[in-house]
C-alpha cells in the first residue's frame, strides 16, 4: 500500500463538507496508509465546526486553517502539511465512491511500472443520481466535444488513456512532482490554478492518465445563473494562462472568441444576410442536446442540456475574450 495523503479545500462549504468527509471515512483503503487534511479558508459560516467534529472523531483527519484566499494558497497549504508522498485532492461539494482511493493507489502503481514519467492518475466527475434536472442537463452536455472539449474535466472516456490534464477534484499526485515544479500559483487565486499547474507539469514530460468509470459525485452549480457565472470564471481563467504561456494555444481556445465575434457581428445583417447566419446556431444546439439526452437515455433533459451549453458557451467565450482584452487578467 503506498501512503496518501487527502487535501480538501473549503471555504464556507457547510451545505455540503459533511458529506464530502463522510464519503472519504468510508473508504475502503486502511486508514492506517492515509490521512484527511481539509484547508479551510477562514470560513464564516458552520464548516469549521462540522471539521473540527469528523476530526474529534477520527484520528487520521485534520483540519488547517490557512486564512490567506485562494484555492491555489490552500491547496499549497495542503501539500505542505500532508506527511505522505502521494496527494489525492477531492473538491468540498463531492463525494467520493467507498473505493476511491484505493483505485487511484492501484492504478497509479500498475500504470507507473511502465511509466517513470507518470506523475498523476485521475477519473471524472458525474452529478448525484438525486440531482434536479440542470445539473443532471450539465453532467449530460460535459460528456461531449460540445461541453468540454474533450478534456477529462467532463468526459467520461471508456478506456484509461494519457491526457495532458486531470482535475483536481479527482485525481492522485506524486507529491515530490508538485513539490519540484513549484506548487500551485498562488497569484491566479482560484481560477485554473490546476490547468496550469498542469501545463508546467506536462511541459517537462511528465504524463497524466484519465482512469475509466472511476468517478466522484460533483455537486455542479445548481442554476442556470450560477453555471453562467462560474464559466465566466472558467474563460477568465484561461485568458490569465493564454497571457502567461504563449505556447498554450489550440484551435479550442480561438473558437470562443471567434463565436462571440460571430454574434457581435449579427449587427450588421441588416446590410448582408450572411451576418444572420450565427442564429443557426439555437437550433443546431437543441438538435444536438437532443441528439445527446437521446443517445444517454436521458431525453427528457434535451431543452435542459441545449440551455447548458447556450449559457456555457456564451459565459466562456466572454469570460475568456474580456480577460484577454483587460490588462489587469494577468
Amino acid at each position: 500500500m503506498i501512503d496518501i495523503s487527502v487535501v480538501v479545500v473549503c471555504f464556507n462549504e457547510e451545505e455540503n463538507i459533511w458529506a464530502c468527509l463522510e464519503s472519504l471515512t468510508l473508504q475502503s483503503y486502511p486508514i492506517v496508509n492515509c490521512e484527511i487534511i481539509v484547508v479551510d479558508g477562514g470560513s464564516q459560516d458552520n464548516t469549521q465546526k462540522i471539521i473540527l467534529d469528523f476530526v474529534k472523531e477520527y484520528k487520521h483527519i485534520k483540519m488547517v486553517v490557512e486564512p490567506r484566499k485562494g484555492t491555489a494558497i490552500g491547496r499549497n497549504a495542503g501539500v505542505a502539511a500532508a506527511q505522505y508522498p502521494f496527494i489525492a485532492f477531492i473538491d468540498a461539494d463531492c463525494e467520493a465512491p467507498p473505493d476511491w482511493l484505493e483505485r487511484l493507489a492501484s492504478n497509479f502503481e500498475e500504470h507507473s511500472k511502465s511509466d517513470s514519467q507518470l506523475v498523476a492518475v485521475g477519473g471524472g466527475n458525474i452529478p448525484p443520481p438525486d440531482s434536479g434536472p440542470f445539473v443532471q442537463a450539465v453532467g449530460v452536455a460535459m460528456d461531449s466535444f460540445a461541453g468540454s472539449f474533450n478534456s477529462a474535466q467532463g468526459r467520461q472516456f471508456a478506456e484509461a488513456k494519457y491526457v495532458p490534464s486531470l482535475a483536481t477534484l479527482n485525481v492522485i499526485y506524486k507529491k515530490q512532482a508538485i513539490v519540484d515544479v513549484g506548487g500551485f500559483d498562488v497569484s491566479l487565486g482560484s481560477e485554473a490554478e490546476d490547468a496550469e499547474l498542469n501545463f508546467r507539469l506536462f511541459n517537462q514530460n511528465k504524463r497524466f492518465i484519465f482512469i475509466p468509470d472511476l468517478h466522484v459525485l460533483h455537486k455542479f452549480r445548481p442554476t442556470p445563473a450560477v453555471w453562467y457565472k462560474n464559466m465566466v470564471r472558467y474563460g477568465r481563467g484561461r485568458a490569465r494562462l493564454l497571457k502567461r504561456h504563449k505556447n498554450m494555444w489550440s484551435i479550442s481556445y480561438i473558437l470562443p472568441p471567434i463565436f462571440l465575434a460571430a454574434f457581435c457581428s449579427m449587427a450588421l445583417m441588416f446590410f448582408h444576410p450572411i451576418f444572420a447566419l450565427p442564429i443557426l446556431y439555437f437550433p443546431f444546439i437543441i438538435i444536438y442536446g437532443t441528439m445527446l439526452s437521446f443517445k444517454k437515455n436521458r431525453i427528457a433533459l434535451s431543452l435542459h442540456v441545449a440551455l447548458v451549453f447556450i449559457v456555457q458557451h456564451f459565459a466562456y467565450a466572454i469570460g475568456e475574450v474580456s480577460g484577454l482584452l483587460n490588462p489587469r487578467v494577468k
